[in-house]
């Protein structure tokens, strides 16, 4: 598996001086107060995007003074990066598994790994909605500090879907593709579908069952 890019890997910053013992009273404080400001920071990120919500109305929003948000986070791109981390552990996750199924894999067991790997993205998106919504407004957006960790989830996204797509081919499993231009379909796909579900527009049911009929609409055209 690719390294993570060092906007994802730095996420979740915590004061480099600890005040107590991990698991104690001020421990539990200073993670509650990091949770207060993500969600402060998601809700207006939501609604005004990352590049336009300032650190006083963020620290308004969590009834916290501006001095304590440097406790916990550098900048604004980190408190995204904090964001953003459980839904790219979720991800990489369940990349990381289709990725060694594919490795070991029969012809007849592609369409139940593809699923699988449907289920558990699924599984991300319905536990961390808002947080991927935020990453489907952003990823497109202008590159730029604030939106660090979501860009280089995005340019994660891209190159294990092309790697699992290789190796699909590679092992005989999918018909000969261009694994650039049938990664970047399926992902595509994916998150246009994602974000007029998450919208509330159009799409109807439960997220596993749309993102399974569009693994097998795809599957059709890639099969050998």
């Amino acid at each position: 598996m690719p390294a993570l890019p060092s906007a994802v890997r730095k996420s979740s910053r915590l004061p480099a001086k600890r005040p107590g013992p991990e698991g104690g009273p001020r421990d539990r404080n200073r993670r509650a107060n990091l949770q207060r400001l993500c969600d402060a920071g998601l809700e207006l990120f939501l609604s005004e995007g990352t590049a336009a919500v300032t650190i006083d109305q963020i620290v308004t929003r969590a009834g916290m003074a501006k001095g304590n948000f440097y406790r916990y986070v550098a900048d604004k791109a980190e408190l995204v990066a904090s964001i953003m981390e459980p839904v790219t552990t979720d991800v990489t996750a369940a990349l990381d598994h289709c990725g060694h199924a594919l490795r070991r894999a029969r012809p007849d067991q592609i369409a139940s790994i593809y699923l699988q790997l449907a289920t558990d993205l699924s599984t991300a998106v319905a536990r961390h909605s808002s947080r991927v919504l935020l990453y489907l407004q952003e990823a497109r957006a202008p590159a730029g500090s604030t939106r660090g960790a979501i860009h280089a989830l995005a340019d994660q996204l891209t190159a294990r879907a092309i790697a699992l797509t290789e190796i699909a081919r590679d092992h005989g499993l999918i018909r000969d593709v261009d694994p650039r231009i049938s990664a970047l379909s399926v992902v595509g796909s994916v998150e246009a579908i994602l974000f007029t579900y998450l919208r509330g527009h159009v799409l109807t049911g439960p997220v596993p069952k749309v993102i399974a009929e569009l693994v097998e609409i795809i599957l059709r055209g890639i099969r050998t």
